[in-house]
């Protein structure tokens, strides 16, 4: 009776440990490893105390009492701007700035120029986006001067200002990956307004496009 009960464990012994090598258990596959610049979350790029610079092409529409201006002066211009962003959507600074244009009225030659110094309002409407809206005010001046004209036409008071910019951000994922902040270059479309005292007085309107390059340090 012995004998069979003997044979059968043998066999459950020899057989039960090859089945269990023949199917090993299933293991995940490997997955390459991703290098750490590309892991979520990525911080807000607009961020922190930022320095920046503007350069662009302008076209201004002048008007002042003593000149015929009915054309618009083609020209340049450019402004600094400094400030801090207080929100992750809200920022708040000041710029300085400048413009400068010329045209041709009958064959003589005008110049016409605008300065301005102005608090700025930084909006980001997802701070995830690099794309940014600006309100200025503040206050300037500037002339329009023509050939074998000894005098000059001003107007200057309040001036108000708006943009809109996308920025780049290159290199920032990779040596900033868990910072925010950056170095930002891209376009900006705005305006600056010079605006007339009373209805009829001198004013300007300045359109321009550019490219801005500004510093966000982070927070």
């Amino acid at each position: 009776m012995r004998t069979p009960s003997l044979a059968l464990a043998l066999a459950l012994t020899l057989v039960v440990p090859a089945a269990a090598r023949a199917a090993p258990a299933e293991t995940p596959p490997a997955t390459a490893e991703r290098p750490r610049w590309r892991d979520p979350p990525v911080p807000p790029r607009i961020d922190g105390v930022y320095l920046g610079l503007a350069m662009y092409g302008t076209a201004t529409l002048a008007r002042v009492n003593r000149l015929q201006t009915p054309g618009p002066f083609a020209g340049f211009g450019g402004h600094v701007r400094v400030g801090q962003m207080v929100l992750p959507w809200l920022g708040l600074g000041i710029s300085v700035g400048g413009d400068y244009g010329t045209r041709s009225q009958q064959g003589a030659r005008q110049l016409v120029w605008l300065a301005q110094f102005m608090v700025d309002g930084t909006f980001v409407p997802v701070p995830r986006i690099p794309f940014s809206i600006r309100t200025s005010f503040g206050f300037g001046g500037g002339a329009v001067r023509e050939a074998n004209v000894s005098a000059r036409s001003g107007y200057g008071g309040a001036v108000f200002g708006a943009a809109l910019r996308y920025e780049f951000f290159p290199g920032a994922k990779r040596y900033r990956p868990a910072k925010g902040g950056g170095f930002g270059l891209g376009p900006e479309l705005g305006w600056i307004g010079a605006t007339p005292a009373a209805s009829g007085r001198p004013m300007a309107n300045v359109i321009y496009l550019g490219i801005a390059g500004t510093f966000y340090f982070g927070s």
